[in-house]
């Protein structure tokens, strides 16, 4: 299992996930209830996708890389699609 022991936000990546609806208090969120993850498309810049419900149960899917130990980065994220939801309730 993936473990995030620790977030690094940058500027360009927060104002990447605020294009999308996103910010930092989001992405804790979907990190804090149980989300799953998964290998995110070859030749992106993030290596993982964690996907999974904020408090108010909305589901987003974001695009995270590790930069070094259990510290992770926020590349980009979005509301979850139906087949991203199907997933997550699925795996």
């Amino acid at each position: 299992m993936l473990w995030i022991g620790e977030w690094d936000w940058d500027d360009g990546n927060l104002d990447e996930l605020a294009r999308h609806g996103l910010d930092w208090f989001v992405v804790l969120q979907v990190a804090e209830e149980h989300p799953k993850f998964r290998a995110n498309r070859k030749r992106r810049a993030a290596s993982h996708q964690m996907i999974g419900p904020d408090r108010g149960g909305r589901h987003w899917t974001v695009c995270i890389v590790r930069l070094h130990g259990e510290r992770w980065r926020a590349v980009t994220g979005w509301s979850s699609t139906a087949g991203e939801r199907a997933w997550y309730e699925g795996a």
